[in-house]
């Protein structure tokens, strides 16, 4: 009777069993490989192609969706750590990996198919602020690119332990792709690994075209140790024409006569995928010599390296072109490419423009290294542009090249685009997380994260009308506020701007990050040139050549007033709406609350707090004081008083510190002429997470180190009143310690007077 009745209750079992693996909308994976080799991003797909993963950065969650057979079922929403920015899943489908940025964690989901179960298993600590992780391609391994700790961990996915920290990676690694060997051995693959933001050339001027170079790194997956570093240099000529060189003290002619050659360095390097031979780098492109105008100032970049001989295998393809030259006049260029990803059977691939919102497609020669933009097969008028989500970030492509996904970190979902249509079109929107609810202030976040993010932005119809607004962040589509400022922060270039070089600001440092709601506001730019956020309208309209969103009573009009320091301020004056928000009063919202300052990955140690000590005693704070880590501070209601300003420049925020030369050559203004403002100082530069932006200091990137900074003894002794309190080398080494570990965990000082 017992055995009759087991055997019942094993049958119903099994049955209970079949019948829910046939309704589970994926299947474990009895593969053992990848097809092709692996790279990082933000969204994943199991090797049989039945499970997607994405990350949800804003909500700390990862999702997993059900894709078999051109299904859309979201299957689960996992909570993991705080900002996970990388995800990917083992081959045989069991487990999935996610970087956790600012818990400095690997989260580990156990995946249960049989049961439809996705549960958080365990957290790996890694090093500072993980951001893109892989497998190799049989997935024993997971290689995580730690972005402020310069490292990269090595997690044996068996016993999931890190079993190597890889030290010498360069500044900020950020994407990673690992070749495949086609068999079941990973120990002659190798690892490519970004640098994010690129580094001085010995020799050139910060300024100049050609003063960076971007770094990618080689590791072998048979050591964990770094066998290589391959460097992208600069592009001569990126096809579009200047009216003058500012460096070379050429004005442009009036009217302007567009003559001059302009070039352009690898710049903000997020992401590598590999196809053939060679490993291709999407990136945005610096050009900042004089005369500034929006089509000469970034550039939409690819780089690539040829990964027999490790070395760069020519000058990068300016993909702009491709648009530049298209003979319809509707354009859309293809501002900031994040993220790339190739079809396995043809030699075809895909990129993003996160600015853009759309994907465009590459053909690529895999003899060669070359690569060309395609034009749209239903119009071959104008180049191929897959309108997307809202600011897509990463792209996977299925094993059988009929489907691809791409993540849009902002609209928080995922388009599902067919690949075996022609043209190629997206066919499903799949939600991935909840957005922020209407009328909250997470809710003008979002806003003011959307226009800051986009090169295009969608607007409020104007009263009386029913047609939204499209456009006026830039002209065509080039130019976003992310394009120099990634993520909020800095692409650490010195651009020739009027007023002079001036080293792009991270905007963490715009308002107290220690306690947002304080509101408390510095006075912004390098001369103290702007006392609001609304004033950077002008940015919109003369470095990205947009409409604008300050606008007149008819809600079209751009308000002719001139914004920057004028009797007029800019605040509260009338503004495009998007879902009913001030665009302006969005984006000031998402820079004081929206921006995450880089966390140090300095250790408080004995150095760093003689260091504080040796900040103190120098009175360093007189200058780098308050919560914002210096001295300026809106302290006034805009419009400042006119007898305050000088040259444009609000005089009680300057210090002159020693950091002018009139006789640098990189000390002109954008159209050529010398530097009409600095000898009256400049706003002291924050020093809140100062770590994050390597080998270029001061307003005009004369510095390459702090220990440079510190070597200026008109500096080190402005606050006490020219006593050298810091003469000697080791107490500097010690100063610089402190420096680097400063973050928003780091007790400011209050402000002092200077002597």
């Amino acid at each position: 009777m017992r055995r009759s009745r087991w055997c019942a209750f094993f049958v119903i079992a099994c049955f209970v069993a079949i019948g829910w693996r046939v309704a589970t909308p994926f299947a474990q994976s009895d593969q053992s490989r990848f097809v092709g080799p692996t790279s990082s991003q933000p969204l994943a797909l199991g090797a049989n192609d039945s499970l997607l993963a994405v990350v949800n950065p804003d909500n700390n969650s990862v999702t997993f969706f059900g894709v078999a057979g051109g299904q859309t079922n979201k299957l689960a929403e996992v909570q993991v750590g705080e900002e996970p920015n990388g995800v990917a899943i083992l081959p045989n489908g069991s487990k999935a990996y996610v970087a956790n940025t600012v818990s400095g964690t690997v989260s580990v989901i156990r995946i249960n198919p049989g049961r439809g179960r996705f549960n958080e298993t365990r957290k790996i600590r890694v090093d500072t602020e993980p951001y893109g992780l892989a497998l190799t391609p049989n997935g024993s391994k997971l290689y995580v690119t730690n972005a402020r700790s310069n490292t990269v961990s090595v997690i044996d996915t068996a016993s999931d332990k890190v079993v190597a920290t890889i030290t010498d990676v360069g500044f900020e690694p950020r994407g990673v792709a690992i070749t495949n060997n086609d068999d079941d051995n990973d120990t002659d693959e190798k690892v490519y690994v970004t640098q994010f933001l690129s580094l001085p050339i010995p020799g050139k001027v910060d300024g100049q075209d050609d003063a960076k170079a971007g770094k990618v790194t080689v590791i072998s997956t048979a050591t964990d140790s770094v066998i290589g570093e391959v460097t992208l240099n600069p592009l001569a000529d990126t096809g579009f024409k200047a009216a003058g060189d500012a460096i070379a003290r050429i004005p442009p002619a009036n009217p302007p006569v567009f003559t001059f050659t302009t070039g352009a360095y690898p710049n903000q390097l997020n992401n590598i995928g590999l196809k053939g031979n060679f490993a291709f780098v999407p990136n945005t492109g610096a050009s900042p010599n004089g005369p500034f105008r929006f089509n000469v100032n970034t550039q939409s970049l690819l780089s690539v390296v040829d990964t027999t001989s490790n070395t760069e295998a020519g000058p990068p393809l300016n993909m702009h072109l491709a648009v530049a030259n298209q003979t319809n006049p509707q354009r859309r260029f293809l501002t900031v490419p994040w993220a790339l990803a190739f079809r396995h059977g043809t030699d075809d691939g895909y990129v993003v423009s996160a600015a853009s919102n759309i994907v465009f497609k590459l053909a690529v020669d895999t003899t060669t290294g070359t690569a060309q933009v395609q034009m749209d097969p239903s119009d071959p008028t104008k180049v191929l542009e897959i309108p997307v989500g809202k600011n897509p970030r990463g792209i996977v492509v299925n094993s059988t090249d009929t489907l691809a996904y791409v993540m849009n970190y902002v609209s928080r979902d995922v388009s599902v685009i067919s690949l075996t249509t022609q043209p190629e079109r997206v066919v499903a929107t799949l939600p991935s997380a909840s957005l922020p609810p209407a009328g909250t202030l997470a809710d003008l976040i979002h806003v003011g994260k959307e226009l800051y993010n986009t090169s295009v932005g969608v607007f409020d119809p104007a009263p009386g009308t029913s047609t939204p607004i499209v456009g006026r962040m830039s002209n065509a589509g080039w130019g976003a506020c992310a394009a120099c400022h990634p993520n909020g922060l800095s692409d650490n270039v010195v651009w020739i701007f009027p007023s002079g070089p001036k080293r792009t600001i991270p905007q963490h440092t715009d308002f107290d990050q220690t306690d947002p709601a304080r509101s408390t506001q510095k006075i912004l730019n390098w001369n103290a040139e702007r006392d609001e956020e609304e004033d950077f309208e002008l940015n919109i309209r003369a470095v990205s050549g947009g409409a604008g969103l300050i606008v007149l009573s008819d809600g079209v009009t751009q308000d002719p007033a001139v914004f920057n320091l004028t009797p007029l301020a800019s605040a509260n004056r009338n503004q495009l709406k998007v879902r009913g928000r001030n665009a302006w009063d969005g984006i000031k919202a998402f820079v004081q609350f929206g921006i995450r300052p880089p966390i140090s990955p300095v250790e408080k140690n004995d150095d760093v707090k003689d260091g504080r000590r040796l900040f103190r005693i120098a009175n360093c704070q007189a200058c780098h004081g308050g919560p914002q880590w210096t001295s300026s501070r809106l302290d006034f209601t805009p419009p400042p008083d006119v007898s305050k300003i000088k040259t444009g420049q609000i005089l009680d925020q300057l210090r002159n510190v020693g950091t002018f030369d009139p006789t640098a050559i990189n000390e002109v203004n954008t159209n050529g002429v010398p530097s009409l403002v600095g000898g009256d100082g400049f706003v002291p530069a924050s020093l809140l997470s100062i770590f994050a932006f390597p080998q270029t200091f001061f307003h005009n990137g004369s510095a390459t180190s702090l220990d440079e900074v510190l070597e200026n003894v008109i500096h080190r002794t402005a606050g006490t009143g020219g006593v050298d309190v810091l003469s000697s080398a080791a107490d500097r080494a010690r100063l610089v310690r402190f420096l680097l570990s400063i973050d928003v965990r780091t007790k400011p000082f209050d402000r002092t007077p200077l002597p």
